[in-house]
């Protein structure tokens, strides 16, 4: 049984729905959930050979999704995936209305012309400083499995549809520098690279263009349009990714998008070793 620990906010939720009913396409996986909305799983703190959530707002939460556990024990798993909690391209977009790189050909709007090395270093700091990251270290001050993280997907293309647009994704969704926006971002995320960390990207059939995902997998909302949330058949396209790339024998890509783009950041070979030597090394000290 290959079990792994799923740690993320309300973008974890298409994830959990998902897996309700893909899971029994997947007999020897087990998927664990410690979601708690927003930014709350910033309270946690390592322990020993557990991440102990510290709030209790968070520790009911991770009651809620876990089923029942108030703490994780990292000897239970085989890998941990951190989803959503700030890592995003409106690192990137953010920026644009107000800094532009020398590469960019956009002139609309007031804005300060900086390097594209310095435009770059910035949206590696933004992503850096996000609480993924953050948790990210703190998983790896107490396992040296692998860990994965998926970044927030993009924004669904209705959010350009609505009266009032956030002013950073209409202006740099619209624009020429889009491509250049979201090269960047993809840049930021090689640039995370730390050993055993691995960097899932939004698989690219569930994007409508660079910056925005595809309102068909728009999380629906019948009081007004939910642009931050993807669903259910997002859910299950990127755990069909997660898992065939984790796990090349379960398979699942001829049911997903084959196209989407893994950021692989610690040699696939070294990654399966450490995996055999972690279970065998789990065993023996099951056995003794």
């Amino acid at each position: 049984m290959i079990r792994v620990a799923l740690l993320g906010n309300s973008h974890l939720f298409n994830w959990k729905r998902a897996w309700t009913s893909l899971g029994k396409a997947y007999p020897g996986v087990e998927f664990i959930f410690f979601a708690a909305p927003g930014a709350q799983l910033e309270h946690s703190e390592p322990q020993g050979d557990r991440l102990v959530f510290t709030k209790e707002d968070v520790v009911r939460w991770v009651k809620r999704t876990s089923g029942g556990r108030r703490e994780m024990v990292v000897a239970d798993y085989d890998a941990f995936c951190v989803v959503g909690l700030g890592c995003e391209v409106r690192a990137a977009t953010s920026l644009y209305s107000g800094w532009r790189a020398d590469s960019h050909k956009g002139e609309q709007g007031r804005f300060l012309l900086v390097s594209d090395a310095c435009f770059l270093d910035v949206v590696c700091d933004r992503l850096k400083a996000s609480v993924a990251m953050a948790l990210v270290g703190k998983l790896r001050q107490i396992t040296d499995k692998s860990i994965w993280l998926a970044p927030t997907p993009a924004p669904a293309e209705v959010v350009l549809t609505l009266d009032k647009p956030p002013e950073d994704i209409e202006m740099a969704a619209s624009a020429i520098d889009a491509p250049a926006l979201r090269a960047a971002y993809d840049e930021a995320c090689r640039r995370l690279a730390a050993e055993d960390l691995i960097v899932l990207e939004q698989p690219k059939a569930t994007l409508a263009s660079p910056l925005l995902s595809k309102n068909e997998y728009r999380r629906t909302n019948w009081t007004k349009p939910d642009w931050m949330h993807l669903n259910d058949a997002y859910g299950k396209i990127v755990i069909r990714e997660f898992l065939s790339r984790f796990q090349p024998s379960l398979g699942g890509q001829d049911a997903g998008d084959s196209s989407g783009n893994f950021l692989r950041l610690a040699d696939p070979i070294l990654g399966a070793l450490r995996s055999t030597f972690s279970q065998l090394s789990t065993r023996r000290r099951s056995k003794s």
